[in-house]
Parts: structure tokens; sequence; C-alpha cells
């Protein structure tokens, strides 16, 4: 009987160093969310490998084209300026993936990414053969570039201009616009050799977002330190650019924006996504809890309203300003030049939202608003990764004028145009996928309380039998001495 009784006590003491331990650890550190996190890792052949090179949702990227409405007018001295109509969305879905995977033994991955695109007609408003009046941008961009050049090129430049007949505003199908045409004066150019750098004679603004990247890239895939999960280490083989005037705009640094490590997900902290078309990374600042979808709940980050601000009034970007001219645009824009084989685009919020007034007094049409026009993510605070939102960016060029080039006569020097704005939004969510992010949720969440409460229980229950066991043993002890 004494010896039941002590290995009775003997297991309750087990019991209870147990419990400890499990309320300690479910309690105080995080073992428990770090189990599930390592199932994020970018591990070869591992569920979040596969889901990150084969995406298991596909985005919809929705398309607005400015139409200018008045262009006659205007160079006819009949208009005081432009007007545009707002067209689209023309909307096409995206299939992304990477290819030329190399998983490294340092723990990162190297890949390029393949993107292409299928117009959903159903979804859209308008036809992707709708014709539209639209800036003739490689004009635009031969004009600016050479801005600084001798009297002697200048002329050559405006005989060829003359003998395309090119003018400021092409009329085009929506497609050909948005993916590719052949351009007579980049046909020219590359006939001539007028410049080395055109090896091309097809134009389309999107052009180059359709198919594999010639960007490669190098990820950290989190194996040997999740805090570093999906963060670009490299582009083309290099941490750094050469676009801009400090060594920190010039980190390539960030995520792509499909998943941020686990450890950034804390309401103080800044995200940033590399966006390669803008040469920068962009931040992302938590601003309130939603709910989406069955119940998840989520953080929802938006762009800082000063992201495009002059530097007079968020001085950290005064780093992109123009390397060479140290001029700096008007607050909502970006100068995206150097990203842009040399064209003279400049990306902003659509419809300029947040940016000077200025640039809305030059073109007629525009209004800009918020619900509309901003930024966001709604992110799982858990795995970190988007559930929901909108990237919403535009495209303009610059008006550049150049002496003894005709033909902008009737434009403001360095007059900003929009040209398009684009909206990227998730599209259907794999069922695979949505039950993986509910049970991320609510079943993790339920066997996490269980296992915390739980523990805190048979803490308190083994004791108290230990409190009860240990004091009628002493009280039998005590009785035995006494007789």
């Amino acid at each position: 009987m004494t010896e039941l009784k002590t290995a009775v006590l003997g297991f309750l003491i087990i019991v209870f160093i147990a419990s400890v331990t499990g309320f300690f650890v479910m309690w105080f550190t995080d073992v428990y969310d770090n189990s599930i996190l390592e199932k994020l890792k970018l591990t070869y052949n591992s569920t979040a490998a596969e889901w990150w090179e084969n995406p298991p949702i596909n985005p919809l990227l929705k398309v607005h084209v400015f139409n200018y409405t008045n262009v006659d007018e205007f160079f006819e001295g009949k208009a005081p300026k432009l007007e545009v109509v707002d067209l689209g969305p023309y909307v096409f879905l995206e299939t992304a993936g990477k290819t030329n995977v190399s998983f490294n033994n340092d723990g990162t991955i190297t890949y390029k990414e393949k993107r292409s695109y299928q117009f959903l007609a159903n979804q859209s408003n308008g036809m992707q053969f709708d014709k539209v009046v639209v800036p003739n941008i490689p004009m635009l961009t031969a004009i600016s570039n050479y801005y600084d050049e001798s009297f002697y090129k200048k002329m050559i430049l405006n005989t060829a201009l003359t003998g395309v007949k090119a003018k400021p505003f092409k009329v085009l199908p929506v497609d050909s616009f948005l993916w590719g045409y052949e351009d007579e004066l980049l046909s020219l150019a590359q006939k001539f050799s007028f410049n080395p750098e055109v090896s091309f004679s097809k134009f389309g603004i999107l052009m180059t977002r359709n198919g594999t990247s010639t960007e490669t890239f190098t990820i950290y895939s989190g194996e040997n330190d999740l805090k570093q999960l999906a963060v670009i280490k490299e582009m083309d083989g290099k941490s750094k650019m050469e676009m801009w005037t400090t060594d920190e705009c010039n980190r390539v640094d960030g995520t792509d924006g499909s998943q941020f490590p686990p450890h950034l997900m804390d309401k103080k902290q800044t995200l940033y996504v590399f966006i390669k078309s803008l040469c920068r990374k962009f931040p992302l600042q938590y601003e309130k809890d939603v709910i989406l979808f069955d119940g998840i709940p989520a953080w929802r980050y938006k762009a800082p309203l000063d992201v495009f601000s002059h530097p007079s009034i968020n001085s950290d970007n005064q780093c992109f300003c123009d390397l060479g001219s140290a001029s700096c645009p008007s607050s909502g824009l970006l100068n995206a030049t150097m990203c842009s084989f040399g064209a003279p685009i400049y990306a902003s919020f659509p419809h300029f939202y947040t940016g000077d007034k200025k640039l809305l007094e030059t073109v007629d049409g525009l209004k800009p608003q918020q619900e509309k026009h901003e930024t966001f993510a709604d992110i799982h605070p858990r795995l970190a990764f988007p559930i929901d939102g909108a990237s919403r960016f535009q495209i303009n060029v610059q008006v550049k004028k150049t002496a003894y080039i005709t033909g902008l006569e009737h434009f403001q020097d360095d007059q900003i145009l929009p040209v398009i704005w684009l909206e990227v939004v998730p599209g259907e969510i794999s069922e695979e996928l949505r039950n993986m992010i509910y049970h991320s949720t609510f079943s993790a969440n339920a066997i996490q309380l269980s296992f915390k409460y739980g523990s805190l229980f048979v803490c308190l229950a083994s004791l108290a039998l230990l409190t009860i066991t240990c004091y009628f043993r002493t009280k039998k002890i005590s009785k035995s001495i006494l007789s």
C-alpha cells in the first residue's frame, strides 16, 4: 500500500513538472507559433516552395487607359488644355510563376519571374480592340533624350520625325498599345543605329511585363533564418542598384509582396515591397484590423500618403531626385526614367492622388479619390502573406520641349501627361489555400488555447492534488511519531 501511495505521489510530481513546463512554453515562448511558421520555409520540394513557384491564385490586372478627347482642338489653339476620359478597366487574368529556379546551398533561391495574361471580356468595361488616343511615347522619349545633344543631331532627329510623320499622340487599339506594336520611329532608329541602346522596333506600355523577366532575383528561403524569409538578397547578382543618390535608396531590399518575414508582423513595423519597375523598395504601414472572407482576421497596411512627396515634405525622398541635375519632381511623382529604358516615365498614384494640385491643372478629366486610388494590402497576422488588397499605380510621360525640334509648341515645358493606371487585385483563391488559411487561423488558435489553458488547469489541479497528498502524508507521519 505504501509503495502505491509513493508511486501516486511520484506520478503527481511528474505531471506537475510537465504541466509547469507546458504552461511556461505555451504562455511565455513562441515555440507553438514557430512550429507553424516552420512550414512557411521555402525548402526544396516543400508545399510552401511549390506554392511560391506556382502560386495557387491568379491575380487580376485591371488597366485603365486615359483617352485624350480634344487633341485636334488643343493643337489648333481652340482648347486651353487637354482633356482625358478614364476608359476601362480592361481586365486580364494573370498567370504568374517562377522559372530557372535554383535552390542554393547557402539558404537562398535564384529565379526569374514569368507572367502571361488572358483578356477577360466579361469582367471588362470595353474591348481590347477599342481605339484610344494616347501619347506617342517613343517620339517623346527621342525628343527628351536629345535635349542636351548638338544642333546637328537635333536637326537629324527633327528630320526623322518629319519623315515618319510622327505626332505627339497616336490612335491605337488598346491591345496594341499595352502589349506591343511596330513603331515607325523605333524601326528607323534600329535600321540606322541612331541609338545603340534601341534593340527593338516594337513598343508596348506593358510589353516588358509579359513573358519571362530579364532580371534574375535571389531571395532568402528562410531555411537558415526565418526572419529573412522571402527577403530579396540580390537582383542580377547585385545587392545595390546605381539609380539613386544614396546607398540606402539603391539597396535591393524587401520582398516581392507575396510573402513577408513573420517576425515583421508588428503593427509598429514598416513592411517593404521591392518594385522592380520603379527601381525602389516601397513602404507599407499598418492602418487597422479588418475581417475578410470566412471571418478571417487581417491587418490592413497602406502606402504612406507622403511616399511620393517632394523632399521638402518627406526628406527621405531626397535620394530619388535626378542623379545628374539633383532636380526633384513635384509632389506625387517619382522619376522612373532610369528604370524605363530612358523614356521620361513618371510614376504616381492614379489620377495624381496625393499629388501636387498643379498636376491636375494641366489636364481636365482627373478626379482623385482615396477609395478608388489608394494602395493597400490585407495581410494575415500569423502567416504574413496578403490575402486581399489592391496595388494601384499610374504611368505618366513627361513632355520635354527641346530647341530646334518642332511639334511640342502647345505644351508646357516638362508637362506631365497621364497614360494609364493599373490595379492588381487577388483573383479567386484556390480551395486548398483557403482551407490552409482557415485552419491556420481558427484550428491553430483553438489548439493553442486548448494547450495554454489545459496546461494551466493541469498545473493547478496537480498542484492541488500534490498539496492534499503531502498534507495527509505529513499528518499520518506525525500521528505515527506521536503514537
